[in-house]
């Protein structure tokens, strides 16, 4: 398995969830728990323009993270 490293911390890769117009998103563990590990890549996208990528997957965690119920496991997000 590879792992992925973010702030001298390795995440063990366990699976690709999906790739969107902004990035890679990766079912990572570490110490038993599990993060969503998102790696932005800079691919062009002819129908759609991108302002700050890293402030709207901030954004965009924020919102989600609001949703959740208390009783649903909560999956941190890591920026790559």
């Amino acid at each position: 398995m590879e792992t992925i490293n973010v702030n001298e911390k390795g995440y063990r890769v366990e699976r690709l969830l999906g790739k969107g117009k902004g990035g890679y998103s990766y079912l990572v563990t570490r110490d038993g728990k599990e993060y969503v590990l998102k790696q932005i890549h800079h691919e062009l996208c002819s129908y759609y323009q991108f302002g700050d990528k890293i402030q709207s997957e901030i954004d965009d965690y924020k919102r989600r993270s609001q949703h959740l119920c208390h009783n649903s496991t909560r999956i941190s997000m890591l920026t790559v």
